[in-house]
C-alpha cells in the first residue's frame, strides 16, 4: 500500500513539474516577443574597450572615441530609441564620436531630422565623423551625406582620410554593398607612421587593410538583431562566409571591432541583442584590445570582494 501511494505522489510531482515547465515555456512565448518590441531596442549597452595603437603619439594616451552605427531613422527604428542611445553616448563625454553608416532606412528625406538629433546630443570637442552605408547609398547618398553635414555637423569620409590631431588619422571607405569602394584612394593621403581608425560599414572592409596595425570600426550586422538560443545569428547581404558577426576580431595586424548598432532592419524587434554605444579608449602599445567586464561579471567580482569582506571580518 505504501508503495502504490509513493508511486502517485511521485506521478503527481512529475505532472506538476511538467505543467510548471510547460507554463514557464507558454509564458517565455507570450513575453519574449513583448519584450524584442518594447523594451530591448530602448536598453543601449555601453561597452567599453582599451585599444592599443603602436603609432598612436604619447600625447594622445588616453584618447577616448565612441562609436554608434546603424541608426536607421525610418519606420522601423523608434527616434526615441535613437535618442537614448544618443544621450547615453554624450554621458560618456568622448573627444570624439565616430559613425559607420545607414543613418537611414528607406529615404534620404530622414536625414535631415537625423542630423538635428544628432547636433542636439553630441558636440565632442573633436568633432562628428562619418562613412556611410547600403541604406544611405540605396536612398541617396550625396543627399544623405549633405544633410548631416549641414544639419549635423558631420565630416563625412568618402573614400577619403583626415587627420584628426598630428598623427592620427581617421580614415572611411564607401560601402562595400551599394557604394564604390576604394581603399587605394582611401589611405592614400596617411603618412606610413601614422595611427589610423578606419571606418568601414561592412566588416569585409578589415581586409584592405589587414596588413596594418589600426584600428578598423565596422557595423551592418546589428549583431544579428534576434538572436535564437542554439541557433546560428543572420548575417546580412555582402557577408557571405565572413567569420564575425559581432565584437572582436583580429585580421592579421588589424584590430577589427564590429558594433551591434542602434536601429532595427526589417523588423522593429530586437531580441537578446540589445542596442550598443562603444567607448574605445586609445594607448600607445602592442598588445591585443582588452574590453571591460560586462555588468554580470563586474556584479559576480563585487559580490565575490564583499564575500570576502565578510569573511576576514568574522
Amino acid at each position: 500500500m505504501n508503495r502504490m501511494k509513493s508511486h502517485a505522489l511521485r506521478r503527481l510531482v512529475s505532472r506538476r513539474a511538467v505543467l510548471r515547465m510547460l507554463g514557464t515555456l507558454a509564458g517565455t512565448g507570450v513575453m519574449a516577443p513583448a519584450h524584442a518590441r518594447w523594451v530591448e531596442p530602448y536598453l543601449p549597452e555601453v561597452t567599453e574597450h582599451t585599444v592599443f595603437l603602436p603609432d598612436l603619439p604619447l600625447e594622445y594616451d588616453g584618447l577616448r572615441i565612441a562609436h554608434l552605427t546603424d541608426l536607421h531613422r525610418g519606420p522601423v527604428t523608434p527616434e526615441d530609441a535613437i535618442a537614448r542611445a544618443l544621450s547615453a553616448t554624450a554621458a560618456l563625454d568622448p573627444d570624439a564620436v565616430v559613425l559607420t553608416g545607414d543613418f537611414v532606412h528607406n529615404h534620404h528625406r530622414d536625414a535631415a531630422p537625423l542630423a538635428r538629433l544628432l547636433a542636439e546630443h553630441l558636440r565632442p570637442r573633436l568633432g562628428l565623423w562619418a562613412c556611410l552605408g547600403n541604406h544611405d547609398y540605396g536612398s541617396d547618398a550625396a543627399r544623405v551625406s549633405e544633410a548631416l553635414t549641414r544639419f549635423g555637423g558631420v565630416r563625412v569620409l568618402r573614400n577619403e582620410a583626415d587627420q584628426l590631431l598630428p598623427g592620427l588619422y581617421l580614415a572611411g571607405i564607401d560601402d562595400h554593398l551599394r557604394g564604390r569602394p576604394d581603399p587605394a584612394a582611401t589611405v592614400a593621403g596617411i603618412p606610413p607612421a601614422a595611427a589610423v581608425v578606419y571606418l568601414t560599414h561592412n566588416p569585409v572592409g578589415v581586409f584592405a587593410v589587414d596588413r596594418r596595425p589600426w584600428l578598423v570600426l565596422a557595423g551592418h550586422t546589428h549583431g544579428g538583431q534576434i538572436r535564437i538560443p542554439f541557433t546560428a545569428p543572420h548575417f546580412p547581404p555582402g557577408m557571405e562566409g565572413f567569420p564575425l558577426i559581432a565584437g572582436w576580431g583580429i585580421f592579421d595586424q588589424a584590430r577589427l571591432y564590429i558594433n551591434r548598432g542602434v536601429g532595427m532592419g526589417m523588423v522593429p524587434l530586437r531580441l537578446f541583442c540589445r542596442p550598443e554605444v562603444a567607448l574605445f579608449t586609445l594607448r600607445r602599445g602592442d598588445g591585443l584590445p582588452v574590453p571591460a567586464p560586462g555588468l554580470a561579471v563586474r556584479a559576480f567580482r563585487k559580490a565575490r570582494r564583499v564575500a570576502g569582506d565578510l569573511k576576514r571580518k568574522f
